[in-house]
């Protein structure tokens, strides 16, 4: 059996995530593949040769983007370099539509296939990207129920894997001691918050929370960071009497919490399927912002769960809106009864949505292996 070989690119935490579970899956069909890639630690302990991290990938809005050109283009040299020397099997890309869709245009030029997992949402906002899909993806694997068709009806060999992110929750350990080590109050409402994973959407974010945080004398509010940023962002919650800043462990905050201000992203679904009750908040550079809002014209949504039900399950507070006397008023209707039974209904339903027999890592994994 000749040797096999994949090149694998996640440029974002969840990316580095579920490529993580990918290569675990392929490993344990057939433990002598190779992998080489760009990603994160997760992936480097998986097995992949990791050569370019998430601290030089993971950039978010256009204006940002445009500030990093130069790194950008160096990203792609060293990609393109790095596989026509290491001749993978295929090519194998985790969302960052950004870059690994043109990724994937060029080792289609290569004669190299490519496996994409973790669709882009070009459904939302780049529906012309659904033309050179078609041409330069081989297989496409969608994570979310409505995409299999879109993307069909395209012309594009699409599947639906079920969600990545019942694994990651079907893995989750809970500490007995977590409330204790945390010095968290049980007398008070748990509040969790979800200020974002990229230093520029936590400052917006934290600035229009703060205020809330302060009138809320009845609640403890629990703050997700990462460890992998600078912790001066977060100087001011931590200053706070009732706030406590936990950093890598959002899936405990989302376990012992009552409510949930979380910034738009993976993490709404994830704290549904924790069956939390939230609103989601949304807050960008103003000129990303007014260039999203003239590419997204027809998207009723921005959060993961109002889209996959085509209907209002969770408030959506977006730039303007996001604001402290808003997110005060939608924080209290957390607690009202009549709001948390509904949406606690409708997370039982996506649930059932979203889950398959077999974790998706393992279905794409079979898939790519046989391909």
């Amino acid at each position: 059996m000749p040797d096999k070989r994949y090149y694998i690119i996640a440029g974002e935490v969840s990316g580095d995530m579920h490529a993580s579970n990918l290569v675990d899956a392929m490993l344990e069909l057939d433990s002598t593949i190779q992998f080489r890639g760009f990603g994160g630690e997760l992936m480097q302990k998986a097995g992949v040769n990791i050569s370019r991290g998430l601290d030089k990938l993971s950039l978010v809005g256009f204006v940002e983007v445009i500030k990093h050109l130069g790194t950008i283009k160096q990203n792609f040299k060293i990609a393109k370099s790095e596989i026509e020397k290491f001749n993978p099997t295929a090519l194998i890309l985790i969302d960052y539509p950004g870059f690994n869709l043109r990724m994937a245009e060029w080792a289609h030029s290569k004669g190299i296939k490519v496996y994409f997992y973790i669709a882009p949402q070009v459904w939302a906002w780049g529906k012309k990207r659904v033309v050179k899909m078609k041409k330069f993806i081989d297989k496409l694997f969608v994570i979310l129920p409505f995409e299999q068709e879109f993307f069909r009806q395209n012309g594009i060999d699409a599947e639906y894997v079920g969600n990545p992110l019942m694994e990651e929750i079907d893995k989750f350990e809970m500490e007995d001691d977590f409330l204790v080590k945390n010095h968290i109050p049980i007398n008070k409402k748990l509040v969790a918050f979800l200020p974002g994973s990229r230093e520029s959407e936590i400052k917006r974010n934290v600035k229009s929370v703060i205020p809330v945080i302060k009138n809320s004398k009845d609640k403890f509010f629990l703050v997700a960071a990462r460890s992998n940023l600078d912790l001066k962002f977060f100087d001011e919650l931590a200053s706070l009497k009732n706030v406590k800043v936990i950093f890598d462990d959002s899936y405990k905050i989302f376990n012992v919490s009552d409510a949930g201000i979380i910034k738009s992203g993976t993490s709404t679904l994830e704290a549904a399927l924790f069956e939390l009750p939230q609103v989601v908040v949304y807050k960008i550079n103003y000129f990303s912002y007014l260039i999203a809002k003239n590419l997204v014209k027809n998207l009723k949504f921005v959060s993961l769960v109002n889209l996959i039900f085509n209907r209002k399950v969770i408030t959506e507070l977006l730039q303007y809106d996001f604001n402290p006397s808003r997110v005060e008023q939608e924080l209290h209707l957390l607690f009202e009864h009549d709001n948390r039974k509904s949406m606690l209904k409708d997370y039982q339903k996506l649930k059932a949505m979203l889950k398959k027999d077999k974790y998706a890592s393992r279905i794409v994994a079979e898939r790519i292996m046989t391909g």
